[in-house]
């Protein structure tokens, strides 16, 4: 039987409700007023007081519930009945299964439409958001969460409110939690930023929620992106949670002047500046495109003001300093880039760090959309690099100073774009201004103490960064080379045989003349311009069958399996065709190593220069990669040589040049990528058809070395293995077989089939996947990954010839810089099983395609290709 709602409290319920009463709080509604409220972890306290089973005593005779029952979950809910004087109603929320999780109830007539019933919900639904604060925790994600106006949201404390102008899209407040309504997962200190966007001014401004909310989605986690915790819309509010940053914006230190003051302090200052190309990294590879294929978005804004500051662990600037990049309200959408790096998208973010391929000179340009390459973001985080040498240097005076030269400069010379409203930024409409350049140089030579780490900063951000976008590099290739320079500057020499990670280009660093690559950037050609294929027959000394192994050599002209050679220009722009034979001589020592001394480290890589032509197979020896020269032998080193005993990649040079032009002409990577793009078919390729006519049928298995010293070479391993597998599909009967050197035994696809019944895609998710997976932790065990490919049996088949080609940058696990003799027994192995098997000279190739200028790695690759034996003897090499 239902009571009334004029029944009297049970007296032995007084406490309780005086309880209630001392231990109110203030928090906020959803109209921002103060409203009393009592958290669920303090009610269950006071009935779970030790002794005194207070629960128990507090159920009588109308209730059919457990102790038990009410206490694993239904506390809330009573501890609400018990307060309104109407316990008997935990029945109907038991008997119908309605927990305390499923607060707050929002329909009194969820028990049926009884009057008196009714009545009772009612009243419980009114006093029920007392009992039920806003609880954040990391068991129950809060994602664009609808919350009532009337739930309160449980702030003790409101420490900063910051609107950046009147237009601004959001409103800052920083605030701190009462700690009964969160969980340490999920914050460790209850201080979190709630950025509420200003939605009940303008709509519009929900439109930047979702975007900045889609952004954090697709990113999931990162260490160098301000961490998101959540978001939820009250009252036509939308939130965004965000973790605290003590310090602030980079913009807000700036303008608090504390600078670094030591060489010590800069060097941590630097090291957080420069991990926000991670950040970059991370949301230009992101994951889980149609056919798990590369994913990512453009930020936009990158700024000072947009980069949050978290002190380290013994002061500001120490160990633990980092930088984090934030704001996403920008962003473009998350689309597949494996494709395109270019999106369409307006022109939302800072006029002053915008890229010259973003800006907008007329006000007719305004009204559409314009495709823009996502490296625009490593643009803008350059100009911030920049701005922050200079104040680290000289503080907001030196800032002020060259913002007023930019201004000065464009005004000068570039009227147009002060026009634009761009008469702030850092470039004339292609690349940075000549001011930007003299305030590097001006700061580093103000800076007092060691300044080596600066200067390489600036190198990077001057080479890397500030440059036309189809020079610019990959964000994570940026970070490696300063990785790799700050490595060297500050960490203990490692001991004798220790391996702490490949070396990395340096543009200019330390004044060193180091000829560097470009893998990353997708729209320039793929390999070091300064590389050959170095390759050489090898005879056995009982058998004039032959092996054929293809090596890509440092210092010399670079081809893929299928013959690409590239055109580097002279030092004074002339392109000169790097053609090289096959045959080497140790007293022409000279050339190259002249010529990258006076080679730029970036204008030497030319786009799409990359020739396929080439060494597509002689009639010897028909592997993919060899010279179009029918055979080429290597002289043999006399006793005496250097070569003998060590091996000095700079001392490689061309004895003569390679003439004739290849069944391909001048074909190239990027001409097949377009080819594709157009729905070309391989057959309107110049000469492929003779090439598999040469060919035949022939299987194909591409071994990809995915160590953690490969990740940096991703991009141009997709690149390349897309490429190679689309114009060897047609040769090879069922498609070729990918192995990863991590999960040797693995083939992929996995399902095999006539390969014309198996799209591309198939063989080539398995590498996109790769590229989205997690950093690998180990190095490359390259003998372990030959022992598991070769053990196959069917591996060496007198009916099926077979090319195995291995990308690898050389940096294995095991084995010397100069020997690697693990690697060296496996190829024998596979040799004398050719012997045993009657194979022909041509029925079993290998060929190594060498990513990076690591030289240990490019030793162990030359000695390989010029000095192993394979079963035979120095005057009889296999």
């Amino acid at each position: 039987m239902l009571h009334s709602r004029n029944h009297p409290r049970d007296e032995r319920h007084n406490e309780f409700i005086r309880y209630v009463r001392q231990e109110l709080q203030p928090g906020l509604d959803g109209d921002d007023n103060e409203t009393q409220f009592i958290s669920p972890v303090v009610t269950a306290r006071w009935w779970r007081r030790g002794g005194q089973q207070r629960l128990s005593q507090a159920i009588d005779r109308n209730i059919h519930a457990l102790p038990s029952t009410i206490e694993k979950g239904y506390l809330n809910i009573f501890s609400i009945l018990v307060y309104i004087g109407r316990s008997y109603l935990i029945n109907h929320f038991t008997s119908n299964g309605y927990q305390d999780q499923q607060l707050p109830l929002l329909n009194a007539r969820c028990f049926g439409d009884d009057p008196a019933l009714v009545d009772d919900m009612n009243e419980f639904c009114d006093i029920q958001w007392m009992f039920c604060p806003l609880i954040f925790s990391s068991n129950t994600p809060m994602d664009k969460r609808q919350i009532d106006r009337r739930q309160i949201l449980p702030v003790s404390k409101i420490s900063k409110i910051t609107t950046k102008s009147n237009h601004s899209k959001s409103i800052i407040r920083v605030v701190t939690l009462y700690p009964e309504c969160f969980d340490h997962e999920w914050s460790s200190t209850g201080t979190v930023v709630f950025k509420e966007y200003r939605t009940r001014e303008r709509e519009k401004l929900r439109d930047a929620w979702v975007k900045e909310y889609n952004a954090f989605v697709a990113i999931e986690s990162s260490d160098y992106i301000v961490k998101y915790l959540g978001s939820f819309e009250q009252n036509n509010r939308c939130f965004m949670i965000l973790e605290y940053a003590s310090e602030g914006s980079l913009l807000e230190l700036f303008k608090r002047n504390e600078r670094p003051a030591t060489e010590e302090e800069r060097r941590y200052f630097l090291y957080g500046l420069m991990g926000l190309t991670k950040a970059i990294d991370k949301i230009q590879n992101l994951g889980g495109g149609p056919r798990n294929q590369r994913t990512g978005f453009a930020h936009r804004d990158i700024k000072p003001a947009n980069i949050l500051v978290f002190p380290g662990r013994h002061g500001r600037y120490s160990s633990g300093f980092q930088m984090k990049l934030a704001d996403f309200d920008t962003a473009t959408p998350d689309r597949p880039m494996d494709e395109d790096e270019t999106s369409f998208q307006d022109n939302d973010g800072n006029r002053t760090y915008c890229s010259p391929e973003a800006t907008r000179f007329y006000r007719d340009q305004e009204k559409g959309l314009r495709q823009v390459p996502v490296a625009s973001d490593v643009w803008s985080l350059g100009c911030v690099i920049s701005e922050a040498i200079v104040w680290v240097a000289g503080g907001m005076a030196a800032l002020d100073e060259a913002t007023n030269e930019r201004r000065r400069e464009i005004l000068t010379h570039w009227p147009l774009l002060a026009d634009g409203s761009f008469g702030e930024c850092f470039h004339n409409s292609s690349t940075a201004l000549t001011c930007v350049v003299k305030s590097h140089s001006a700061a580093v030579d103000a800076l007092q103490g060691p300044i080596s780490l600066s200067r390489s900063v600036c190198s990077l951000v001057e080479r890397w960064m500030l440059v036309p976008f189809r020079e610019r590099q990959s964000p994570i290739l940026i970070w490696k080379a300063f990785e790799g320079t700050y490595r060297d500057l500050f960490r203990p020499a490692p001991p004798s045989g220790y391996y702490s990670g490949p070396p990395l280009p340096q543009p200019g660093f330390n004044n060193t003349t180091v000829f560097t690559q470009s893998p990353m950037n997708m729209t320039e050609s793929l390999f070091q311009p300064d590389r050959s294929p170095h390759q050489r027959t090898f005879s056995h000394p009982e058998s004039s069958r032959q092996i054929s192994i293809a090596l890509n050599h440092p210092n010399m002209h670079q081809r893929d399996p299928l013959g690409i050679n590239t055109r580097m220009p002279s030092n004074n722009g002339t392109p000169v065709d790097r053609r090289i034979s096959t045959q080497w001589s140790h007293n022409d020592v000279q050339a190259i190593a002249e010529l990258e001394d006076k080679s730029s480290p970036i204008s030497t890589v030319s786009t799409n220069d990359f020739n396929l032509g080439h060494a597509l197979g002689s009639r010897k020896h028909p592997g993919i990669s060899f010279s179009a020269q029918d055979n080429h032998h290597h002289s043999v080193p006399d006793a005496n040589s250097p070569a003998k005993t060590s091996i000095d990649i700079n001392r490689l040079t061309p004895q003569k040049q390679q003439n004739g032009a290849g069944m391909y002409g001048d074909l190239t990577i990027d001409g097949v990528v377009n080819h594709r793009k157009k729905n070309g078919k391989r057959e309107l390729l110049g000469g492929y058809e003779q090439f598999c006519n040469r060919m035949g049928r022939r299987r194909f298995v591409f071994i990809i070395d995915d160590s953690v010293t490969m990740r940096s070479r991703e991009r141009e391993v997709l690149k390349v293995i897309e490429v190679l597998v689309w114009l060897v599909r047609k040769i090879d009967p069922a498609g070729p077989e990918i192995r990863f050197t991590s999960k040797p035994d693995k083939k992929y696809p996995i399902e095999r089939r006539p390969r014309f019944l198996l799209k591309i895609d198939k063989f080539i998710n398995p590498v996109r996947q790769w590229l989205s997976g997690n950093d690998a932790e180990t190095l490359c065990n390259m003998k372990h990954s030959f022992n598991q490919v070769f053990a196959d049996a069917n591996m060496v088949d007198p009916k099926r010839p077979t090319s195995v080609i291995i990308l690898t940058d050389g940096i294995w696990e095991g084995g010397g810089p100069i020997e690697e003799k693990g690697v060296e027994a496996c190829i024998t192995k596979v040799i004398k099983r050719m012997e045993e098997k009657g194979l022909g000279d041509t029925a079993f190739t290998f060929q190594f395609l060498s990513f990076g200028n690591d030289p240990d790695g490019l030793r162990r690759l030359i000695y390989l290709d010029d000095h192993a034996l394979y079963g035979g003897d120095e005057h009889n090499r296999t």
